[in-house]
């Protein structure tokens, strides 16, 4: 049903049209509606309730007629996709009028602003052979259970039986989980495209959960666990499961904001598995975030860079050679840091590619464009 979900919102996504109901709206729903200034509409049945409120990027309090039906309209929103919640009592909850979405540690309601003038890369296309999604599960024993991961693979991985191909592992960002980049991200239709336009090489990928706690270790868990699971189980499972080319030239690791921070660690960390890695919104750190002045994220300093992740940015040739792709990106209005970061790295001699989506912030549009570009990149060699 999501996907219908999907091609619904890649087919609004093209065009701004008269107010409409947003996408993720269920069957015969009219509110909330998108209005053609990009402002959005909410309209919910509460006739009990004291006040209610929309949270969207702000809160807007919403105001009740007589029949007890609560309104509320947003200033105009930039393209793409959107959490929100509505709000009672201090309590933010789904609004029961759309299909919700796990992000912001909880599921939560979502609209899709449509107008991007670059929608056509994340909107499927009748004429573009489909991939698949698979949902697979395996036992880790790492955190001592069952675990599910989204499984993408090209179009032709059904046709072409011999075929083995590359992998790429794409995280989550904080409070989401490993079904992010399919419903919001759009991960497959972008891969889709790229490959039915020769830009992308055919490709599995990979969606894991970073929640995980080490088996019988009360307490223990977070990155560490993570870590260890995709490398002692995950790892090894879709290679076994998979027609893959399991070298570590062909296997490369990315990820979104904390999941950028995942990405770094296990493919800066593990050069022996990975020889790509990006980060989509997420600096390279040392352990845990430092702050600089202002409250900005810190870079590395040159003693830290020597000694980061076992030295591999120590000898700039070395990793010049070793890794094939170090890709970095961000939104404009995100600010200066990754770009900073690329520079940093750029002083020392060591190679890396920065993009920047313009006009976006700290959201999945940014993300969005930051897949398809990275992919175009990706396995060429």
């Amino acid at each position: 049903m999501k996907k219908l979900i999907l091609l619904i919102t890649a087919i609004s996504a093209c065009t701004v049209m008269n107010a409409q109901p947003s996408a993720y709206n269920l069957s015969e729903r009219e509110f909330p509606k998108v209005n053609p200034d990009k402002s959005v509409t909410f309209s919910v049945s509460a006739p009990n309730a004291k006040a209610l409120s929309v949270e969207l990027g702000g809160s807007y309090p919403m105001t009740k007629d007589e029949q007890g039906v609560w309104t509320a309209t947003t200033k105009p929103q930039v393209d793409g996709f959107h959490y929100y919640s509505l709000s009672a009592g201090g309590v933010q909850f789904a609004d029961p009028s759309t299909y919700t979405f796990f992000g912001m540690s909880r599921y939560a309601s979502a609209v899709e602003i449509p107008g991007a003038a670059d929608a056509a890369f994340y909107t499927p296309k009748k004429d573009v052979a489909q991939g698949a999604v698979r949902s697979v599960t395996f036992y880790s024993d790492v955190c001592g259970e069952y675990r599910r991961a989204w499984v993408y693979t090209p179009a032709e991985y059904s046709t072409n039986s011999k075929n083995r191909y590359p992998v790429l592992y794409l995280q989550h960002g904080g409070g989401e989980d490993e079904t992010g980049w399919l419903y919001q991200g759009f991960m497959d239709v972008i891969l889709d495209n790229l490959i039915a336009e020769g830009k992308a090489e055919p490709m599995i990928i990979v969606c894991n959960c970073n929640a995980c706690n080490y088996a019988g270790q009360e307490g223990r868990g977070g990155d560490e666990a993570f870590y260890d699971m995709m490398l002692k189980d995950c790892i090894p499972f879709i290679d076994s499961n998979f027609r893959t080319l399991s070298d570590r030239d062909h296997r490369a690791v990315a990820g979104l904001s904390w999941g950028a921070k995942n990405a770094y660690d296990l493919g800066l960390g593990h050069p022996e598995l990975f020889s790509a890695v990006a980060g989509f919104s997420g600096i390279i750190v040392i352990g845990e975030f430092r702050r600089a002045g202002g409250g900005a994220p810190g870079y590395m300093n040159d003693d830290e860079l020597l000694t980061a992740f076992n030295g591999v940015f120590a000898d700039p040739e070395k990793f010049n050679k070793d890794y094939h792709l170090l890709w970095m990106g961000n939104g404009s209005v995100e600010g200066n840091n990754i770009q900073g970061m690329h520079e940093k790295l750029a002083s020392k001699g060591i190679n890396s590619v920065f993009y920047q989506s313009e006009g976006t912030a700290h959201e999945w549009l940014t993300w969005r464009r930051c897949l398809y570009e990275f992919a175009q990149k990706l396995f060429k060699f």
